[in-house]
């Protein structure tokens, strides 16, 4: 706590910079681990560090073995990380049982990745060419000031597989979270959605909410269903939702540039108080798109909800790509997997420049964008109260989102979405997308896709591609910056007290941050 505090009183803090050149929306001024040490992952295992490899042990940030993704991430102070490999990084497997008599799963050995030391910046485009793709288990952020850019979140099929399991979660944002920024990362074959926030009253025994997030030009979907015949929890890409007390549910969320593909449900489901749905792509979905419920305030501008060959075979097109429903508990409904607990009472709503594009005969008819459902048994209406329809977008809090068309938005963000470059020895972006990744935009490009249902495992859609050993550029001081880039800059290769300080004509940002986000101080 005492080293927390004087970092804090040592860096000038600017809230009003974004968290990189180009930060948008609630979570943009998020500080993430500006200025602070520079911790260095340049292994790929995740090993036990004592020999009982408890949950415990694992949650240690002392016991940890140094140069592992999972020491980085739990170390107790502000920090940078940056990569000195790239390929797959396994973590250890959570340890599950099935309990007989409460027909449960009991989790006796919980290794998900669970960060509560805060200013944090995972800078995953340092990484050398072929990138980072995490398998295996997750990551779940309990605290404030977290950048996460250019990582690829592939957990795959964990098996034995147990009724009722949604283990292990790939990347959670839960109580205490605020100032996030997710962006430039992928998401695929996760057991259940690739990317949720969810708060509340949670499993752990803790209470409270999160707020002030950016999900940005991500790639979420293909997740994996429950089982082989398609049972159980859905493939879903990212749902924000609460439980207890509805008090606790997050509020100002941003989503906007991302893309959804190839899943059952839930693309961008907002069952909270406030939330921007922008610039978004939805592609190939099965039953429900994209749910708003209750009495969220929402912003939906210049979205795109492209039906794909499963969206044919199996969703009533004439419902649109946006559904609004109450809260489940207004309708006194007790089963939350037949409806939506969002929070009670009625939807503010700013709707612009949305997009239904329909597929097979449903082409040939206009299709409304919304869907609102008065009751769970109630047929469809596209009829809405005036009074839950706004005039104005919400007032912003963040950064403002640079918003386009729906047309123009799509071009972008299959150019630009998930974890598609990284940064050379020179400073410079450099294109750096896998085949998974480029599958799924020729994929929304072509209307497309390879299989009749969505996989089961990851096998069933050709599996982890080989991984790509690519040279780390030379860092001899390890302070995260390339040798050649600072000799370019009239820095000093061999001190690493520059990457900290602030670089002239960078308007606040730090020698690492120009360096790392390749900016161009010409």
């Amino acid at each position: 706590m005492r080293l927390l505090a004087t970092y804090l009183l040592a860096q000038p803090i600017q809230a009003s910079l974004p968290a990189f050149p180009g930060a948008e929306g609630d979570g943009a001024a998020s500080l993430g681990g500006r200025a602070g040490k520079v911790l260095i992952v340049d292994r790929l295992d995740d090993p036990c560090p004592t020999k009982a490899c408890t949950t415990e042990d694992l949650a240690d940030p002392s016991k940890l073995v140094p140069g592992t993704l999972r020491w980085a991430l739990m170390q107790p102070y502000p920090r940078t990380v940056v990569f000195r490999v790239s390929g797959i990084i396994e973590l250890l497997p959570d340890k599950n049982v099935w309990n007989k008599k409460t027909k449960q799963t009991d989790v006796q050995r919980l290794a998900n990745i669970r960060i509560k030391s805060p200013y944090l910046t995972v800078a995953g485009q340092t990484a050398p060419a072929g990138g980072i793709t995490i398998k295996n288990n997750g990551i779940t952020l309990l605290t404030h000031d977290v950048v996460m850019r250019y990582l690829r979140f592939r957990t795959g099929r964990q098996l034995p597989v147990f009724d009722a399991q949604q283990t292990p979660e790939t990347f959670m944002i839960e109580n205490n979270a605020s100032a996030v920024m997710i962006d430039h990362c992928s998401f695929s074959w996760t057991p259940a959605e690739g990317l949720s926030v969810y708060t509340g009253e949670l499993w752990d025994g803790s209470k409270g909410t999160a707020t002030d997030i950016t999900i940005s030009w991500n790639l979420l979907g293909e997740g994996l269903v429950r089982h082989a015949d398609g049972r159980g929890h859905p493939s879903s890409a990212f749902m924000a939702g609460y439980d207890g007390d509805p008090k606790y549910a997050a509020e100002r969320l941003s989503l906007h540039h991302n893309l959804f593909v190839h899943t059952q449900k839930r693309n961008g489901d907002l069952l909270t108080k406030q939330g921007q749905f922008i610039n978004n792509l939805v592609y190939n979905w099965q039953w429900f798109p994209t749910v708003l419920a209750g009495a969220v305030q929402a912003d939906v501008i210049g979205n795109t909800w492209k039906a794909g060959p499963i969206t044919l075979a199996d969703y009533d097109q004439q419902r649109g790509g946006l559904h609004l429903v109450p809260a489940a508990r207004m309708q006194k409904q007790k089963d939350p997997q037949g409806w939506w607990d969002g929070v009670p009472g009625e939807p503010s709503l700013y709707l612009q420049d949305n997009r239904y594009l329909p597929m097979g005969e449903a082409s040939q008819e206009p299709i409304n964008v919304l869907c609102y459902y008065p009751t769970r048994t109630a047929a469809c209406s596209k009829q809405l109260p005036m009074s839950w329809w706004r005039l104005k977008t919400l007032s912003p809090n963040g950064i403002p989102i640079t918003t386009q068309t729906a047309l123009d938005a799509e071009s972008l963000v299959l150019d630009q979405v998930g974890a598609n470059q990284r940064i050379n020895s020179l400073g410079q972006w450099v294109k750096n997308r896998d085949p998974v990744d480029q599958r799924y935009v020729d994929d929304y490009r072509s209307s497309t896709y390879l299989n009749k249902a969505f996989p089961f495992a990851e096998s069933e859609v050709g599996g982890f591609p080989a991984p790509i050993e690519g040279e780390p550029y030379p860092d001899a001081d390890k302070d995260g910056m390339s040798d050649r880039w600072e000799q370019q800059q009239g820095l000093n290769p061999a001190d690493a007290s520059d990457a900290a300080k602030e670089a002239p004509k960078a308007g606040g940002y730090t020698w690492l941050e120009v360096f790392m986000n390749g900016m161009d101080l010409d």
